[in-house]
Parts: structure tokens; sequence; C-alpha cells
């Protein structure tokens, strides 16, 4: 299953965007996770059919409502995702 890591910055923490990431990706089905980083970026890690993967992160390039975001960075990542049955929330 092909994982991407994306590196999502701007105005993007208190704003309800890794609550706003597990929703949606419940709706389009993939797995992996979301959080907050120390630099106040997200990261976010996404696994699944290549379309899906393809339409979180076009989704993540403009967030929720409340975020502003000004750049996602997106590059493959090796993430096991055997013991996940759903999208994280990692704090």
């Amino acid at each position: 299953m092909p994982c991407k890591k994306l590196k999502i910055t701007g105005v993007v923490q208190n704003v309800g965007y890794r609550a706003w990431a597990k929703r949606l990706s419940s709706y389009v089905g993939v797995k992996g996770y979301v959080r907050n980083m120390p630099d106040k970026s997200v990261e976010m890690v996404v696994c699944g059919a290549d379309n899906l993967v393809t339409v979180m992160i076009n989704a993540a390039k403009k967030g929720p409502a409340t975020a502003v975001v000004k750049n996602v960075e997106v590059e493959d990542v090796d993430y096991d995702v055997k013991n996940d049955e759903e999208f994280k929330i990692w704090i």
C-alpha cells in the first residue's frame, strides 16, 4: 500500500486541522496518522490506493475553513499500516 508523508505549513494548529483530517480520512478510506509538530506545522501520513491518497493531498492543500495553508510538501514514506485499523490522531 503506497504511503505519502505530508508537511503542512501555515496557520494549521489550533484550528481543527487534525480532527478535520481524521473525518476526511474516514470518508475517503485511507489509513495513517496526523499530528502537530513543534515547528507549528502538521505532519500527515496517508496510505491507500493512489487515487485516494491524491484526494487527501489535494484536500490538505485547502484544509478546514479555519486553516490558512501556505504549503504542502509531499514525499514517499515507508509506513507499516498492518496494525492500523483506522487513521489516527497522534498527540
